[in-house]
């Protein structure tokens, strides 16, 4: 890897696919009669299922998919987990954005001190 990014659980993988397709994307084109949804990739474990568990729950949860009931089905999922912010994206073609989230996300973990479980000292 040209440039890695080291992590407590290892290098952070290169994106692939990036910037022109996603693997929410691929996923639908792969399966054409299924309704795909792509969510809980912008959150830690933790929060996925107790969003309280991290700043009192003040974030948001992101869904994109080409299918509004199936949007509206993860989204019912997602409130009774407690997320009380469910953004709609629109096109599964968001999954772009969300996926190359994930850098950032490590990123901001790691700055938070969430790292921490896995023997990392986060010194600020």
């Amino acid at each position: 890897m040209e440039h890695p990014w080291p992590t407590p659980w290892g290098t952070m993988p290169k994106l692939d696919p990036c910037d022109t397709d996603s693997l929410g994307e691929q996923i639908q084109r792969a399966l054409p009669d299924m309704k795909v949804v792509k969510s809980f990739v912008t959150q830690e474990q933790e929060t996925v299922v107790n969003p309280k568990a991290i700043g009192g729950g003040d974030h948001t949860m992101f869904v994109a998919g080409e299918h509004a009931d199936a949007k509206r089905t993860a989204t019912e999922l997602l409130t009774a987990y407690g997320w009380s912010d469910v953004l709609d994206l629109g096109g599964i073609v968001s999954a772009r954005g969300m996926e190359m989230y994930a850098g950032m996300h490590s990123a901001i973990g790691l700055a938070l001190g969430l790292g921490n479980h896995f023997g990392v000292k986060v010194i600020r």
